[in-house]
């Protein structure tokens, strides 16, 4: 049990001693965490240090640095599970079969992952590779056209820029106005180009 702030308290800082080092570990994580979210409600992200992590997370610097190497890991680790999760999105038939759906899940998901976003946004760090690397343009439109290739990557960057414009502005549209949006600019491009 973690107490009113989400941190251990002594007692159950001595039960860790007997979890093994995954689970130690993995503890250790996310009350570095859960120290950072707190620390970026009080301060500017840039003026947290790492002392004040570990002080508010109730751990030593040594165990900070058994689990990262500097605060901006435990942001990138925050990045890497959302890009994972968009990615994911890249897996379904529905891309293909359904692009109008896929878009809004996708939207859906930054939705639900808002206050993730904010943290990254808020400390500068944006998650340009959302997709790992797969050409979402590509994976609906395929094809061996080089001039078709470099419309694919700025047709992907509009997405990215629309995607984070949303969010900034708060989310105030539905998902479903939004994948339309994107819907429109895909088939758009791809009808100019064809």
């Amino acid at each position: 049990m973690k107490n009113e702030k989400g941190f251990l308290t002594e007692l159950q800082k001595k039960e860790v001693l007997r979890m093994n080092n995954k689970e130690s570990n993995q503890l250790t994580r996310e009350c570095l965490q859960l120290a950072l979210i707190h620390l970026m409600g009080d301060h500017p992200y840039e003026k947290i240090t790492v002392s004040e992590i570990v002080r508010r997370a109730g751990v030593s610097r040594t165990a900070f640095y058994r689990n990262y190497t500097d605060k901006e890991d435990i942001l990138n680790e925050w990045g890497s599970r959302l890009v994972q999760s968009i990615s994911e999105l890249t897996e379904k038939p529905e891309l293909r079969e359904n692009p109008k759906q896929w878009f809004q899940d996708v939207f859906h998901l930054i939705r639900e992952n808002k206050e993730t976003i904010a943290l990254l946004d808020q400390a500068g760090i944006q998650q340009r590779n959302l997709f790992s690397g797969k050409s979402i343009a590509e994976l609906l439109y395929p094809s061996t056209n080089t001039e078709i290739k470099y419309v694919h990557i700025a047709t992907e960057a509009a997405f990215f820029q629309i995607l984070i414009s949303w969010f900034r502005d708060g989310m105030r549209e539905e998902e479903e106005y939004m994948a339309n949006i994107c819907v429109n600019i895909f088939d758009g491009v791809l009808k100019i180009l064809t």
